[in-house]
């Protein structure tokens, strides 16, 4: 064939564990365990055959399966979740764990009907009435004309088992690239110009997202251990010395009684329900107002439940959860299911469950393969400290350098913004300088003979604190809330005042942004970031500042989504043996051969600091957008 061709693929999966059957299916990483295994492959062909391939013989399927594959090479294959089947494919034909991507998968052009129908539909609507992305709903709601649909729908709607019933999942598999075949082409034609180069970017990662889901992450087995003694035992101490059980300190009512009946204290807040509260913000509050008032006795009560608060949730959700996870996964590491496109910005999302359905009873049972990595304190080195690469591998890690800053700057063409980083200007002490009324050159003079320590250094964490904040409009008294709750920062509110106005004053093209973008997106219908990827806005009467707030959020927050998925694209395509393994906020980190290490992360980090986002953008930034990077034993070495 000379010219590319269109193929779509379904893999149909099975447990070989019968204690198993609820989920191995599910969970591609079973794969190398021995524990699951691809049950069939049907892939339909540009002339509209289907090839089946039925494992009846392990050996046999996987020669099969890299023949079929191999046929693809430089062609186009659909799939509807293709991160799973790709996960498949790779687990099925490389049996090592950071082992070379097999190149009969590295030579397809994989793309997703899932996500392709996520960058039609993306909007308020969509997010409102949480549409399902399943295939069923989609073929559903696009192609109620087809002929098949109706059958299609109804052998969807049977709910066999995986594993169970094989004629039932050879005949569906079929049926299923099918439909998925005549969804893709329906809906790749609906797809405005100017949003294509930023869909087939986010495509070219579902191969290193699909490996990063079954590389996983080992964890340190004695670090655990330790981690169950120092937050459980920091929970019991101080529940001895202030005398109270350690249940209260996950009992809003037992917590409640006690600081408000037990020590008369005066709540900062209400719940809505009229309760008072005990939030975490209440605490610091009170803690705050007591140690003006002299009560530093109470405050340190209130100082030391917080600790004890924090020490529960983090051995909750990462000591406890851990364990639950090893348990499930039984190989030492945890598995974080991507999700591409998880967000309406575009940003990347995990899950840290498999989740089973029983089809008789409608009811869902998680299994736990991981736990929250987005959500991990940054103030728990010690949970970072467990989360391990392989054996043999160091970790690499690559951070865009005030990612949402520079991307204002750009959005926005503020001409002091854009001069601070064509400069390479201190942005936070630009601010702190404009704050404080002095001259930035003075400033940073005064700054640095401080070494660290001073009035100016101060005032330049309050510009990094008002730089942070100030982006996407917040007002004086929010401002200040979130200084004191977030960074433990007190500013009255005044203060809080001064900051936003000097912060719009200073950078009087950042609230101008804010106006033509909103103007913008109320004329075309929706807010669009660089990449193209777009988000539709319908509620400008029932939802306005909520709305507006959408426009002027989307396109820097999708910019930042756009600019990992371009830095996935290019460490693919020219650092191979930089394996990626997880997307946090900003950051990408990899796995990297450990006698290779240093050299492989110079060249990814040549790689990411070399980009040509014209060839993504349509235009070439004003300014740098670097990457800062570091690599290490584990995940608390890099961050």
């Amino acid at each position: 064939m000379s010219r590319r061709e269109h193929f779509t693929l379904d893999f149909e999966t099975r447990s070989k564990d019968p204690k198993m059957a609820d989920h191995a299916a599910l969970e591609p990483w079973r794969r190398r365990q021995g524990k699951a295994e691809i049950m069939s492959c049907d892939i339909l062909k540009p002339d509209g055959s289907v090839l089946q391939i039925v494992n009846d013989d392990q050996e046999l399927f996987s020669y099969r399966l890299r023949s079929a594959l191999a046929e693809m090479k430089g062609h186009v294959c659909w799939a509807h979740n293709a991160t799973f089947d790709v996960a498949w494919a790779i687990a099925d034909l490389q049996p090592n764990r950071c082992g070379q991507i097999p190149q009969e998968v590295m030579d397809i052009d994989w793309r997703d009907t899932g996500l392709l129908t996520k960058w039609l539909i993306n909007g308020q609507v969509a997010e409102t009435s949480h549409f399902s992305i399943s295939l069923a709903n989609l073929v559903k709601t696009f192609l109620p004309e087809h002929p098949d649909t109706p059958a299609f729908l109804e052998m969807k709607a049977q709910g066999v088992k995986a594993g169970e019933n094989t004629a039932y999942w050879l005949e569906r598999g079929t049926m299923d690239v099918k439909m998925t075949h005549a969804l893709a082409m329906k809906l790749i034609q609906k797809v405005p110009e100017s949003m294509r180069v930023g869909l087939m970017t986010e495509f070219e990662c579902i191969i290193p997202v699909a490996n990063s889901w079954i590389t996983g992450f080992r964890i340190d087995q004695k670090l655990l251990a330790d981690n169950h003694d120092y937050y459980l035992g920091m929970k019991s101490r101080i529940a001895k010395e202030i005398g109270v059980s350690e249940a209260m300190f996950s009992s809003p009512k037992q917590l409640g009684k006690f600081l408000f009946a037990d020590m008369s204290l005066t709540p900062h807040s209400y719940t809505p329900t009229g309760n008072a509260g005990t939030s975490k913000g209440d605490l610091m509050w009170m803690e705050y107002k007591l140690r003006l008032a002299g009560h530093n006795d109470k405050a340190d009560i209130l100082r030391k439940i917080l600790e004890a608060k924090e020490s529960a949730t983090i051995y909750s959700k990462y000591v406890k959860t851990t364990y639950e996870a090893l348990a499930h996964t039984g190989d030492g590491f945890i598995y974080s299911s991507p999700r591409i496109f998880g967000t309406y910005t575009g940003r990347m999302t995990y899950s840290n469950s498999t989740t089973s359905k029983d089809f008789e009873t409608d009811e869902k049972t998680k299994f736990k393969t991981s736990i929250a990595m987005h959500q991990i304190p940054r103030k728990a080195k010690r949970v970072r400290q467990m989360l391990q690469p392989p054996e043999g591998f160091k970790v690499g890690e690559f951070d865009a350098a005030g990612q949402e800053s520079r991307l204002m700057a750009i959005r926005s063409n503020d001409p002091v913004m854009i001069n601070i980083f064509q400069r390479d200007l201190n942005f936070h002490s630009m601010t702190g300088a404009s704050i404080i009324g002095m001259e930035y050159d003075v400033f940073e003079e005064r700054r640095k003979a401080e070494d660290g320590e001073g009035h100016y250094t101060e005032a330049r964490q309050r510009g990094k604190l008002t730089n942070l904040a100030c982006n996407f409009r917040i007002g004086g008294k929010a401002l200040s809330e979130q200084a004191f709750e977030k960074y433990e920062v007190m500013l009255d509110i005044s203060t809080g005042n001064h900051l936003v106005k000097t912060f719009a004053k200073t950078y009087r093209g950042v609230p101008q942004y804010w106006d033509s973008v909103i103007f913008e997106s109320k004329t075309q219908g929706y807010t669009e970031a660089f990449g193209g990827r777009r988000f539709k806005l319908s509620d400008w009467q029932t939802h306005r500042w909520g709305t507006e707030s959408s426009a002027i959020m989307v396109p820097i927050q999708g910019s930042g989504a756009s600019m990992k998925e371009v830095a996935i694209t290019e460490l693919k395509r020219n650092v191979p043996e930089f394996n990626f393994a997880l997307d946090l906020h900003d950051a990408s980190f990899g796995y990297m051969q450990e006698d290779k290490a240093d050299e492989i992360f110079k060249k990814a980090e040549d790689c990411l600091n070399s980009i040509d986002y014209s060839k993504y953008w349509g235009f070439k930034p004003p300014i740098p957008l670097p990457y800062d990077g570091m690599w290490g034993d584990n995940f608390a070495d890099v961050k």
